[in-house]
């Protein structure tokens, strides 16, 4: 009778588990979902002032603006950095990086289109992934490269040349 409960709870677990792992996945999706339409606005922006880097400077305002009212709404304190001290330096490279995509985004999405440049960026994320994934890098847990890997990733830089030469 234990073992008949145990098997129920680990199955009980196991959906549940199953159930988060896909309402993760489908809100990683809809954020994935929001960098072309980003990209789509932040492009726009960049031709209403005539400068892409502008609108990226205006994106990156609007986006901590909105940051801090939420911290403060949750009141929580945004200057609390002890928990840095010791920490790796490129730690705060984070936001140099996403300068550095939104400002590539809303320069050349207009001039690539949404398709193309967001295949390519995809691709750029998965070559890069394989590599954290395959060492560790960041803290993420290791995990080895096999060939479904780079099958996937093939076939992604293989839709790069279908879409570019549409």
């Amino acid at each position: 009778m234990a073992s008949v409960i145990k098997n129920i709870r680990t199955n009980c677990d196991q959906k549940s588990m199953n159930f988060k792992i896909l309402l993760f996945m489908l809100i990683i999706l809809a954020g994935g979902c929001m960098l072309p339409i980003q990209a789509g606005i932040n492009g726009r922006l960049g031709r209403a002032v005539n400068n892409p880097i502008v609108a990226a400077f205006i994106s990156f305002i609007t986006g901590t603006v909105l940051l801090g009212l939420y911290l403060m709404a949750m009141r929580q304190n945004p200057f609390d950095l002890a928990g840095t001290k010791g920490a790796p330096w490129w730690i705060w490279s984070g936001g140099l990086i996403g300068a550095f995509f939104v400002s590539i985004a809303t320069t050349l999405v207009p001039r690539l289109g949404a398709t193309l440049s967001f295949t390519l960026i995809i691709a750029g994320q998965l070559i890069i992934s394989i590599i954290i994934d395959k060492y560790g890098l960041f803290g993420i847990a290791a995990s080895d490269i096999n060939i479904k890997k780079i099958a996937g990733i093939s076939l992604v830089m293989a839709g790069v040349l279908l879409i570019k030469n549409s």
